[in-house]
């Protein structure tokens, strides 16, 4: 459990110092984020081969495969269970070298280098803090992304495109998702995720999404007729047969471990979607009027611009203006609810469970905004019950239930030695 701890704390640190001299000097502020995503990744670099199940599944034996090849062509006709991309990055880091810890390595560094940069954007768009998004992301999912290496790239990759895609660079984004699907073809669900941000700046009815919401839990209750027809037609590989269940969709336990930080954001739906306006932004409005004797409705238009845009700090500490995206805040809370359903597949069959993986990222942007949309006096107090539920649901999950086999930590006792040593 320390090794953990120690990693998480040292890089949330670093990450708080990061986000702080962010907001004065930029350039200053990068050795800092990128050591809050380096601690992770030795970490899981260093690790013994018995931490994490996959590792003995496919990621060891796929790298000494890739080590034995000498052509890449001759290589990706093996292992055709495995996808493309993932073939490919092992067979490039087995051109350097024997040692599976490089391999390793990279996958993390590729995991926590994409939900870094995914933060970073909700955060240079005001909308969220970055260090309590990080601590969520090691304390949540940390822990999975040493087990499920593949669909775990596949996720993060996903998550750090769909920012691409709401600054309307497609063919980024669509180059970033593809990449995502080629890691792990489950990622095919994240094309949903644009279609049903653009329904919902369309329609702004709420008894819509509520429509959507539970057709949505009753398509998950029925999912295996739904996928045993998809596999039919060839739309899925046969493979996903094993993702085949029966029995009705409810787990108890993980609709409960979700609830603490799902219900103040509920109650605050208004105000965590920007409908309205929180103390932070009150108390600039109500100085403009005293010192320019502005109306109310001016200097909610100055300052607020009904709700859409903020002019003031922005999150990048500049004095430019940044939208405010009500959509993108109905969004999110959609996602954390759509993630209550999918995680409801753990009681029929526990590998579906990792379907809620790609939307569990927006639980990470969502409890951090919490902590910013409060009164100031009450963000101390959040912050504190938020890193008190972190370190007890880790504990809880890891140590006392035993997920994916990752306690106790075990460092590889000839690690040093091994990764020192490059062979051509």
């Amino acid at each position: 459990m320390y090794p953990y701890y120690l990693t998480f704390f040292i890089s949330i640190l670093f990450c708080a110092m990061g986000e702080r001299e962010f907001r004065k000097r930029r350039w200053v502020s990068y050795p800092s984020i990128f050591l809050a995503v380096l601690g992770p990744v030795i970490l899981a670099g260093a690790r013994d081969f018995s931490i994490g199940l996959d590792i003995s599944a496919y990621g060891n034996y796929v790298f000494e495969t890739a080590y034995k090849y000498k052509s890449l062509a001759g290589f990706m006709r093996t292992h055709r269970n495995i996808e493309s991309l993932y073939k490919v990055m092992a067979f490039a880091v087995s051109r350097f070298t024997d040692n599976p810890h490089w391999f390793y390595f990279l996958t993390a560094l590729i995991i926590c280098g994409c939900t870094m940069g995914g933060l970073f954007y909700y955060y240079l768009r005001g909308w969220c803090p970055l260090t309590p998004a990080w601590a969520c992301f090691l304390f949540i999912l940390y822990g999975d992304t040493l087990n499920i290496m593949r669909q775990s790239i596949a996720v993060a990759i996903a998550f750090a495109a769909f920012p691409l895609f709401l600054e309307k660079k497609y063919l980024l984004y669509m180059a970033m998702q593809a990449a995502a699907i080629l890691f792990h073809v489950t990622s095919i669900f994240t094309l949903c995720l644009p279609l049903i941000y653009l329904f919902m700046k369309v329609f702004h009815v709420k008894w819509i999404y509520i429509v959507v919401f539970f057709c949505g839990f009753a398509a998950i209750q029925l999912y295996s007729p739904l996928l045993t027809y998809l596999i039919r037609i060839h739309v899925l590989p046969a493979k996903f047969s094993r993702y085949l269940g029966t029995g009705v969709a409810f787990a108890l336990n993980p609709t409960i471990l979700r609830l603490p930080f799902l219900i103040p954001i509920l109650y605050f739906f208004e105000r965590f979607c920007s409908f309205e306006i929180s103390d932070h932004v009150l108390r600039p409005i109500t100085k403009l009027r005293l010192i320019r004797n502005y109306s109310v409705k001016e200097a909610l238009t100055t300052r607020f611009n009904w709700g859409l845009k903020w002019r003031g700090v922005g999150g990048d500490g500049s004095r430019n203006s940044y939208s405010v995206d009500p959509v993108l805040g109905i969004f999110v809370v959609f996602l954390l609810l759509l993630e209550i359903c999918t995680v409801q597949l753990r009681s029929v069959l526990p590998a579906l469970y990792r379907i809620s993986y790609y939307f569990c990222y927006y639980r990470f942007i969502a409890y951090s905004r919490l902590t910013k949309i409060l009164r100031r006096d009450n963000t101390v107090m959040v912050l504190l019950a938020l890193f008190a539920y972190l370190c007890v649901l880790w504990y809880y999950q890891n140590v006392i239930q035993g997920n994916n086999c990752i306690y106790p930590y075990i460092y590889a006792k000839d690690w040093y030695e091994r990764i020192i040593h490059f062979s051509g």
